[in-house]
């Protein structure tokens, strides 16, 4: 198996995200880094879904530690 490489960029902000209607399709989501460059992030759909479930545990890790208002 080949080594896959790390490209480690630091996100300032995410300026765009488009999904598509077509579950056969994935997403692009434009970000922006340090030195003011934007980068599209094309997400197939499988990587989308994974993508929904990792922020759909942390969002229930984070209300563990949110007091009820």
């Amino acid at each position: 198996m080949a080594k896959v490489s790390n490209l480690d960029l630091e996100v300032i902000d995410v300026k765009q995200m488009m999904v598509s209607a077509d579950p056969s399709e994935g997403a692009v989501i434009t970000v922006e880094i340090v030195g003011e460059q934007l980068v599209d992030i094309h997400l197939s759909p499988h990587a989308l879904a994974k993508l929904e479930a990792f922020l759909a545990r942390a969002n229930v890790e984070q209300a563990k530690h949110v007091p009820m208002q």
